[in-house]
């Protein structure tokens, strides 16, 4: 019996040496150059560009009495006492601060202001009109306009193809386009756009969409009876 035991602790001591030991990947290690986060902030590169929903904390280093924390608007704006209207979003953090350091150095005295990012904003694309389910999707990298349509269920009977409003409100100028889905849904050719976060799409209604809503809003909704098609028309 002692025999035995001693062999199969042999056994289990040869079999534990064999077996093979995984590679431990290394931990990377920050720059040596790296500043700390500050206390508050969410860690964005200095080519991170604001979006509508981002959470900012602006700060006036002589005028703390002006610091305020606040989200940049749908339209991609910031409202400051002191600056008024500021557009935020498409800029960089250093492209803000010097925006906000121009419209303030004819009230303020050698401003010095610093914008952090608070909290990132979730990226959107908004998808409205004559879709099965209006709403938003997550925004993706390389993500198309017609995509973005498809994620909400794609277009109704009624929907326009060939004039669907795109409106980008995180460029400064809000800029507006129209897109036309018919060769890409009809010969199946690529689509060379895609949507920027923020982007609204809205897929406006045919002209027999036009017919059926008027026949809706100004006949059916006002006769106090149901209109009857065919021999002997009648209403």
């Amino acid at each position: 019996m002692k025999t035995s035991l001693v062999g199969l602790a042999l056994l289990l001591a040869v079999v534990g040496c064999g077996a093979t030991r995984q590679p431990v990947p290394p931990i990377p290690l920050p720059p040596l150059d790296a500043q700390p986060l500050t206390a508050g902030a969410t860690a964005v590169g200095p080519d991170y560009r604001l979006q509508p929903g981002d959470l900012l904390r602006v700060k006036f280093v002589y005028h703390p009495e002006l610091d305020v924390k606040l989200p940049v608007r749908p339209d991609g704006g910031i409202n400051l006492q002191v600056a008024g209207d500021v557009h935020a979003a498409g800029l960089t953090v250093d492209e803000l601060e010097r925006a906000i350091v121009e419209r303030t150095s004819d009230r303020l005295r050698e401003p010095e202001v610093s914008v952090i990012v608070a909290d990132v904003a979730e990226l959107k694309v908004y998808v409205g009109g004559e879709v099965n389910a209006p709403g938003f999707v997550v925004f993706q990298a390389g993500m198309t306009p017609l995509q973005a349509i498809m994620s909400r269920g794609g277009f109704t009977d009624t929907a326009r193809l060939d004039s669907v409003l795109r409106l980008s409100p995180s460029h400064p100028d809000n800029h507006a386009t129209r897109l036309d889905f018919t060769r890409p849904l009809i010969e199946g050719s690529p689509e060379w756009t895609e949507v920027d976060a923020g982007d609204v799409l809205y897929v406006p209604r045919s002209f027999i969409g036009d017919v059926n809503a008027f026949v809706q809003l100004y006949i059916r909704n006002v006769l106090p009876i149901s209109p009857r098609f065919g021999a002997g028309t009648s209403f």
